[in-house]
């Protein structure tokens, strides 16, 4: 039977956390369930077993269940086994700027890298064809293709370099902008 909820306690708290997380996920285009379970575990800072996740979330074991092998796949928390425990026990990457880098990685290399590699080949076949056949309204599309093309590669390179800043010179550059 699941506590009561006593507004302004630890629980009521600990679920506005876990809920905005959620949202947070959603926002970037993550499943808003997938969201609540990392918010959970970063929030208890301690192994939890898939059962004490369904248990505290109130979900079912084959939600979560997936969401935890994405979340894994994500590398956002590792599995663990703890002594005299034969249970998988989950344990989220405390440090946000881990966490946050290994996301926007997974990301680019899932999402991003196909359609940079996409547009590069509609790019080069805009461009042969249009030689080829000497069509100049395509080799106008040739143009504009190469032009965006050149932007989508400053841009996911500029990704790239994110990724290799060390986190103490990057927090120290984005606190420039809080001034």
């Amino acid at each position: 039977m699941p506590e009561k909820i006593i507004p302004g306690s630890r629980r009521d708290i600990e679920d506005r956390f876990i809920n905005e997380w959620g949202l947070l996920a959603n926002a970037w285009g993550v499943s808003p369930l997938l969201g609540r379970i990392h918010g959970l575990l970063l929030l208890v800072g301690r192994p939890m077993t898939a059962e004490e996740v369904c248990e505290r979330l109130e979900i079912s074991r084959a939600s979560a269940s997936v969401q935890l092998n994405a979340i894994l796949g994500w590398g956002l928390a590792r599995r663990m086994y703890l002594p005299g425990d034969r249970r998988q026990h989950y344990l989220a990457e405390p440090e946000p700027w881990t966490w946050f880098r290994r996301a926007v990685r997974v990301r680019k290399e899932r999402e991003f890298d196909p359609v940079i590699a996409g547009l590069n080949g509609a790019a080069a076949e805009a461009q042969q064809i249009a030689q080829s056949v000497g069509d100049a309204e395509l080799g106008a599309e040739a143009e504009r293709l190469a032009y965006l093309l050149k932007f989508v590669r400053l841009f996911f390179g500029g990704i790239e370099t994110f990724l290799q800043i060390e986190p103490s010179a990057l927090q120290a550059f984005l606190k420039l902008a809080e001034d």
